[in-house]
């Protein structure tokens, strides 16, 4: 397995690190530690207010340049060396570009982003918690796990199983990575009004599941307003980390707002894993 950690700004790139060596040590996988320097910052310190002011700027543009790949290489090296430290095999890389472009150029190679859910790339620490690295889920195709803050160790996994491709998709990302596969306990959940509607969600994960060969996890269906309900279940069963198949593709951010998925990157209590 080969593990994409990109580096993001703030303290919270520690847990998607811990949670990264976390599953490298526990599937033999490899970590692919990348930073990406934005262009378009240096750039625009580079634009003069005229004439003038062209010289100034673009020597400030150039001392910001080498500020910022000092920046790249010391955090480069430190997240390495934590990895060695681990026994984990760590390799660092740095670009230049806009962060998401050269994301999901790299992204093709590695079979899981793992990333904080409080995850900054914006050097004043504006843009929204984790919007990145779920873009790269949405257009990268590729599954993203994001540590909660604190990062907590997984024990207790939950499955979300809204039905429809895209849990199929989540869940059968999951056994392909054969994560969770043993030493924790696992649960089937489905938010519905009757056992019927509920056992007729669990059956494709359950299956999925089986044919990658998972012992057989625990099934629940429970009723309720859904998110509510499933945040509430996952508070009293001490859900580590919960699987999910995403959201709807278009209205990105009110749809953010209203879903399970939303609530609980929002929330940031439990490890997200995700794929659409």
């Amino acid at each position: 397995m080969n593990i994409l950690l990109p580096v993001s700004r703030g303290p919270s790139f520690q847990d998607a690190l811990t949670l990264a060596v976390e599953v490298a040590k526990s599937h033999g996988a490899e970590i692919r530690v990348f930073y990406v320097i934005d262009r378009k910052e240096i750039e625009r310190i580079g634009e003069g207010g005229g004439l003038a002011a062209i010289h100034l700027a673009q020597h400030a543009a150039e001392e910001i340049e080498k500020r910022m790949m000092e920046e790249a290489t010391t955090a480069i090296l430190e997240a390495t060396n934590a990895c060695a430290r681990a026994g984990v095999t760590a390799h660092g890389e740095i670009r230049e570009g806009e962060p998401l472009k050269e994301l999901l150029a790299v992204a093709g190679g590695c079979d899981l982003a793992v990333a904080a859910i409080a995850s900054h790339f914006d050097p004043d620490l504006e843009d929204k918690p984790g919007r990145l690295v779920l873009s790269l889920m949405r257009e990268g195709g590729i599954p993203v796990l994001l540590a909660c803050t604190p990062c907590r160790p997984v024990r207790t996994v939950v499955v979300g199983c809204g039905g429809g491709i895209r849990t199929e998709r989540a869940v059968g990302a999951m056994a392909r990575l054969s994560l969770w596969k043993a030493g924790c306990r696992g649960i089937l959940l489905a938010v519905e009004d009757t056992p019927e509607e509920g056992e007729s969600l669990l059956s494709a994960p359950r299956n999925a599941l089986a044919d990658a060969g998972y012992p057989p996890w625990e099934e629940r269906v429970i009723p309720g307003p859904r998110q509510e309900s499933f945040a509430a279940f996952c508070e009293k069963e001490n859900a580590d980390a919960v699987v999910l198949g995403g959201w709807g593709e278009h209205r990105w951010d009110d749809l953010l707002g209203i879903s399970i998925t939303g609530h609980l990157v929002e929330e940031g209590r439990r490890n997200l894993f995700l794929y659409m």
